[in-house]
């Protein structure tokens, strides 16, 4: 065996000990409650596979398949929150952070996203080697989990990404949690950045304006949660016939991901996927009947999850190709 495959061998090891330890967990109760997600996180985090950087960098997309086809049919919610340890390592990784062995120790999440948007969204000021911030984070995952965050601002014709923690402080006013019909034990909020002082040890990387977006490459991360729904969905399938043809159209739909590299017919796909999976979890509610409902049953939440990662990243080629789909039936 080669060296590579021993590594992929080890993760499968941990994610396997790691469903081992949520399937004792009332998972329902993921979506709606706190203490309890956190708990599971930290089952998941002490495992070790959110730790990517301690395996060839070649192994990570299928660590990443695996994972997200293990967590999502388990709990949307914690899926969503592997997306942004995920992410916040990567960017720490990637950048060589010179305090990254410190960090990549600790549950980190992210509010970077608005780097993206056409103006800027959160601005700073340089002064004897600290970053002044002021401006509004939207959408931070994770409160009450996270330790920290990565957040993204701009400075001086530059933008950056900094390390800090992920509580009230001086300048750092956490919102309230926002409402949703889903994910609200994840508890997002905004937050308020005024004046809020960043030392510059803490500061990841900077890089020219809109380098974010450019750099921004090809993800099938939201595919791989779609399809760990599917697969949770057609297990609690209990019409055989439907369970047979769900399952061969999933494993079609997979394969035909897995293989692409071209982001447009990437996003053609997870259109199509979204709907397969939306159709596999509705007819087995219908055929389950009013059963389903229960918020103990897992086809309902699957509904609602399914509905929650389709939302995460929707650009307007996304949101056209939906539009076509929907007129496409009628």
């Amino acid at each position: 065996m080669t060296e590579a495959t021993l590594g992929l061998e080890h993760y499968n090891e941990q994610l396997d000990a790691a469903a081992g330890r949520l399937d004792a967990l009332p998972l329902y109760r993921l979506d709606t409650e706190t203490a309890l997600l956190k708990e599971a996180f930290g089952l998941v985090y002490d495992t070790g596979v959110f730790a990517f950087h301690h395996y060839a960098a070649e192994l990570h997309e299928q660590m990443k398949f695996r994972l997200f086809t293990t967590l999502a049919p388990r709990s949307g919610s914690l899926a969503f929150l592997a997306i942004q340890i995920l992410a916040a390592n990567k960017i720490m990784h990637a950048n060589r952070f010179v305090l990254m062995a410190t960090y990549l120790n600790r549950r980190c999440g992210i509010a970077i996203n608005h780097l993206r948007a056409p103006v800027t969204v959160v601005s700073a000021t340089r002064r004897c080697g600290t970053y002044r911030l002021s401006g509004r984070l939207t959408w931070a995952s994770g409160y009450g989990i996270f330790d920290t965050l990565v957040v993204g601002f701009h400075c001086e014709g530059q933008e950056f990404q900094a390390v800090v923690p992920f509580k009230p402080e001086p300048g750092f006013t956490v919102g309230e949690v926002t409402e949703t019909f889903v994910g609200n034990a994840m508890q997002t909020v905004d937050i308020i950045l005024d004046n809020y002082d960043v030392p510059e040890e803490h500061i990841v990387a900077s890089h020219p304006l809109g380098t974010y977006t450019k750099n921004k490459s090809v993800s099938k991360t939201i595919h791989y949660a779609l399809h760990g729904i599917g697969i949770g969905a057609v297990d609690a399938l209990e019409d055989k016939e439907v369970r047979r043809a769900a399952e061969k159209r999933l494993e079609a739909v997979k394969n035909a991901f897995l293989s692409e590299k071209d982001g447009a017919e990437l996003d053609a796909l997870r259109v199509e996927l979204f709907e397969l999976v939306q159709r596999i979890v509705t007819t087995g509610m219908i055929l389950k009947g009013g059963k389903s409902v229960l918020l103990t049953e897992q086809l309902q939440r699957y509904y609602r999850e399914l509905v929650m990662f389709n939302a995460n990243g929707l650009n307007s080629a996304l949101k056209n190709l939906h539009k076509q789909a929907f007129f496409s039936t009628l």
